[in-house]
Parts: structure tokens; sequence; C-alpha cells
């Protein structure tokens, strides 16, 4: 009797556990994505740092060509002589007439009196024609010079504002035999149509702002 009751209680434990397992059904879908999380807060940003300050202006020409700038106000003139006779004489230091100015190239000098650039050498005399006035430059290796005299002797040239020279090279052209450097570039000048009297002229000639 006992054994029939333990048999009939198995019975009952093995038919409560298949009735669960046929209770659980097919496995359903995915459900749907769950909503976007907030962003979360960016890191810092590196700090940056300050602007650099602007590089000073290059000088006006091109790769063949600079001009040198003289203001009047910083000639201090001094008494000497030019070809034997009183002048007044300035010379500017500048290492840019260099070697290869000196030996490929040519300087031109201009001045500024009127209301309008004039190139050096420079002539003009009183009206009576009584004195006559000159101004002119010269250059050397490293070096520019101005001479300034009239007919009774030195000369102050107070009417000019600036003087300006124009230092060309043209290394990479050999000139014909026999004639100079600054021969052979005055001589390419003209031929190009440019009168190199005019300072207008030779600055739209080497594209050099004024």
């Amino acid at each position: 009797m006992k054994t029939t009751i333990v048999k009939i209680r198995n019975l009952f434990i093995l038919a409560a556990i298949a009735g669960l397992f046929a209770c659980e059904g097919p496995e359903g879908p995915v459900g749907p994505a769950g909503p976007k999380g907030d962003t979360g807060i960016a890191g810092p940003t590196g700090q940056t740092g300050p602007a650099g300050q602007d590089g000073q202006d290059g000088q006006n020409g091109n790769s063949n060509v600079t001009v040198i700038s003289l203001l009047s106000t910083s000639i201090t003139w001094l008494e000497g002589e030019y070809l034997g006779r009183p002048a007044n004489v300035f010379s500017l230091e500048s290492d840019k007439v260099n070697d290869d100015i000196i030996n490929h190239g040519t300087v031109l000098g201009y001045c500024y009196m009127n209301e309008g650039w004039y190139s050096l050498p420079m002539t003009w005399e009183e009206i009576d024609g009584a004195s006559r006035m000159y101004i002119l430059h010269s250059y050397s290796p490293n070096t520019i010079t101005l001479f300034a005299y009239q007919t009774s002797g030195v000369l102050d040239p107070d009417l000019v504002t600036e003087y300006r020279f124009m230092l060309i090279t043209d290394n990479t052209v050999m000139g014909a035999k026999g004639i100079s450097p600054e021969n052979d570039i005055l001589m390419k000048l003209e031929k190009a149509g440019v009168d190199v009297r005019s300072y207008d002229q030779v600055c739209d000639y080497f594209g050099i702002k004024r």
C-alpha cells in the first residue's frame, strides 16, 4: 500500500513537470530598441595660443631690382669735392650694393622735388642763367654717394625731399662683349621702350609699387 502511494505521488510530480513544459510557448520576436541615451559632456579642449606678430613689409622690388629710399631729413652733408670742385657730399652705406650689383648691374638714382621725380644726374639753373646747380650720385661696394654743387660752390639742395636708388642686376644674362653691365642693362631698357629718366616708367616695367 505504501509503495502504491509513492508511485501515485511520483506520477503527480511528473505530470506537474510535464504541464510546466507544455505551458511554455514558442520564443517571441525581438522587442523594439530602447530610446538613445543622452550624449555625455564633451571633454575640455586645448587652449589656443596667442597670435604671432605680423612680419615687416619687404622692400619694394622683385628678384632683380631693389629700391632704397633716402629722406633728405636723414642727410648730413659734409663739404668735400667732386672732380676737384667744392661740393656737398653724403655717403649712404648699404650692403645691398653687393658684388652682384658691381659686376652685373647698375644703380639708377632719382630725386623728388617740385611734386615730381627727376633722374640723377640732375641739373638746373637760375632763371637768369647766372648760376647752375648739380646733383649726382656714384656707387661702389656697399656705398652710394651723393654730390651736390653749384657754380658758386657747394649746394644744399633743400628743394629735394627724398632720393630713391634703384639697384638693378642682370646676372642671368651675359652682356655683349665689350659692353659694361650698366650700359647693357640701359640698352635693354631702351629697346623695351623704357625711358630710364622716368621713375614711373622704370617702376612699371619692373612691376614695382610706387
